[in-house]
């Protein structure tokens, strides 16, 4: 029997230790570099910036020459009567071998590879900005479910302790109705009021698995982590100028500064477009070692090696007038980025403007959430003082009970969603975190 017993204490001893270790105390700041590292929409965005360094390279490679080899063997047939002139006689060779190699540079193509490089090279700038402004979504995302899970948390430990002082409540009431003080009715209420709390904290406790599960996917943690989270900066003021506040974020935001860079990679790409209106001038080589080689005369059945140099200039003059589709569409699509970017700054500044009334308003629930603690408590003690000698109703009592408790939640809730509001405006100004 006292082996079984040391088993089971080892056992619990055991389960204990394995459950401690997937508790985490998290601070915000730890919650950012984590969701960073294990962002999935950051990995995608390297690999974009990947594939602009890949086409550079391709964009290099269109500028190298061009060199290859051309190798062939035929054999005539045997029908063939000799070419005579006079007493001399050329007879057909019925092998015929041809060598080829050749090399062929493009000098000048209406700088078509070199503005597209420069365009390339914006377009990398404007995959930067992305990714700041994906890193910029992340910490938002882990910022709303951070506090989230703050507010479900310390909602929980005021349930508790709710639940707590109720059982209390029902004890003392139990004790009134036992020496004929209070009716069973009473008993009942205060039992109601404990079992309406017992079903909230299940909503709740439900609610933070919920997010706690969330946020160990969001910050690449074991699922089965229990997330301790810090209690949020005290915001205490929102002394800002709208105008300001809208300057700063036409400054600072990088989907802005992303869209500059794509306008004057734009620019670039119309001037490659352009390029078909020009003519292609290249520098060609061969060199040539056949038997027969066509070049010598008289044609001999051995290997003879030439050569030559030269210019040559390609002009497709139809693209004169076919280019300027080409050349029209590229001036479309700058001009559709320079519109997105006009609607993309008025989002900006609305967006700024909400978040800062928000925040305005998340510091003035906070102070009357003061208040109504302080008349709540006040209230409270009354009532407990009236109850107790019998000159109030219970129903008053329970009611006071539920107005501290509502209290004391939504000064918590204010406080985590004045720093949520906070945190949302330094993303409107495209620095959060910072």
């Amino acid at each position: 029997m006292r082996n079984n017993v040391l088993y089971i204490l080892f056992f619990l001893l055991l389960s204990n230790s394995g459950y401690a270790q997937f508790i985490k105390d998290l601070s915000l700041s730890e919650a950012f570099d984590l969701a960073l590292q294990n962002s999935k929409q950051v990995q995608m965005d390297d690999l974009k910036k990947q594939a602009v360094d890949i086409k550079k390279q391709q964009t290099r490679n269109n500028m190298l020459p061009q060199a290859g080899v051309n190798a062939g063997y035929e054999r005539l047939s045997n029908n063939i009567d000799p070419f005579r002139i006079g007493d001399f006689v050329i007879a057909s060779i019925p092998n015929q071998i041809t060598n080829r190699f050749y090399v062929q540079q493009p000098i000048f193509s209406g700088l078509k590879n070199w503005n597209i490089l420069k365009a390339l090279n914006l377009q990398k700038n404007a995959a930067d900005f992305d990714t700041q402004k994906d890193k910029e979504d992340t910490k938002w995302n882990v910022v709303e479910t951070y506090y989230t899970l703050y507010k479900l948390q310390q909602t929980n430990n005021l349930l508790d302790s709710n639940i707590a002082q109720t059982q209390m409540r029902v004890q003392d009431v139990t004790r009134f109705k036992n020496a004929g003080l209070v009716l069973n009715n009473d008993v009942m209420r205060a039992e109601l009021q404990k079992t309406n709390l017992l079903v909230n904290k299940a909503d709740v406790e439900s609610a933070i698995n919920i997010t706690n599960y969330d946020l160990c996917v969001l910050l690449g943690l074991d699922t089965k982590t229990i997330i301790h989270v810090n209690s949020p900066s005290i915001v205490t003021d929102a002394k800002y100028s709208i105008a300001s506040l809208v300057s700063s974020s036409y400054l600072d935001r990088a989907e802005l500064k992303a869209q500059d860079s794509r306008i004057r990679a734009a620019d670039y790409m119309i001037k490659a477009s352009k390029s078909a209106y020009m003519p292609v001038v290249s520098l060609v080589s061969d060199g040539y070692v056949n038997n027969p080689n066509q070049r010598v005369f008289p044609p001999e059945a051995r290997f003879k090696a030439t050569w030559d140099v030269g210019v040559t200039l390609n002009w497709n003059i139809m693209q004169l007038y076919t280019a300027r589709a080409v050349v029209n569409e590229a001036s479309n699509e700058k001009a559709q980025i320079k519109k997105s970017t006009e609607h993309m700054r008025d989002d900006i500044q609305m967006e700024v403007n909400n978040s800062y009334e928000t925040l305005k308003v998340t510091l003035l629930k906070i102070d009357l959430a003061q208040q109504a603690i302080e008349q709540a408590k006040e209230n409270k003690r009354i009532l407990d003082n009236r109850f107790g000698a019998q000159i109030a109703l219970l129903t008053d009592v329970l009611d006071a009970d539920q107005f501290l408790l509502q209290a004391q939640t939504n000064l918590l809730n204010a406080q985590a969603d004045a720093a949520i509001a906070n945190y949302k405006l330094q993303k409107s100004l495209g620095n959060i975190g910072k």
